[in-house]
Parts: C-alpha cells; structure tokens; sequence
C-alpha cells in the first residue's frame, strides 16, 4: 500500500479522506519556530528517503515545510504525488508532477 506522507502532523484536524490514497506517516511533528533548518533537512531526508512515485505528499502545515519536502523528495523520486483539498467536493484530489525531464 502506497504511503502519504503529511508534511506538518495535526491531530485538530481530520485526515480520513487522506487515508484511502496509504498509509499515513508524518515528516515532522510540530517542531517549534525559529526553525533548526539542519534538523528539519535530516528529519525530512529520513523520512522521504523511502518515497516512490506511487507515494503522496500531504501539503499540510507551513509552507516552507511544505517547500522543504517537496525539495527533499525531488531527490529521491522524479514524480511526486500531492494530495490538494477540494473545498467544493470535501475531499483530497491527487495531483502529479513528473520532474524526469526537469532541468
């Protein structure tokens, strides 16, 4: 089954829909501002190393968290899958962006 991994862990907040696309594993818990960016780059690099195009990434939680990750899983897989919320339908759309012909 694939794995969603959600950038920024939020038990407040109901991540059902996200489920359904794999197994839920989160990046970082709630780590505290001003940023230890050393710390975050380790963190995001152990738990992305195992991504593979069938895997998503849940964009949840501060953008440069989000910025991070979606660097970090670059270098481990030329697609990524993101998972968008749908404030129409109340529900996770997949998005795929293929970076094998990225430059």
């Amino acid at each position: 089954m694939p794995t969603v991994y959600v950038i920024q862990n939020d038990n407040n907040k109901d991540l059902s829909d996200a489920k359904r696309y794999g197994n839920l594993e989160a990046v970082f818990f709630n780590p505290r501002k001003p940023y230890d960016t050393n710390f975050l780059l380790d963190m995001a690099h152990k738990v992305l190393s195992k991504i593979t195009k069938y895997d998503y990434i849940l964009m949840l939680g501060d953008p440069a968290l989000c910025g991070v990750c979606t660097a970090v899983a670059r270098e481990y897989c030329d697609e990524i899958n993101i998972l968008s919320w749908d404030r129409r339908s109340f529900s996770y759309l997949p998005l795929t962006f293929d970076f094998s012909d990225a430059e």
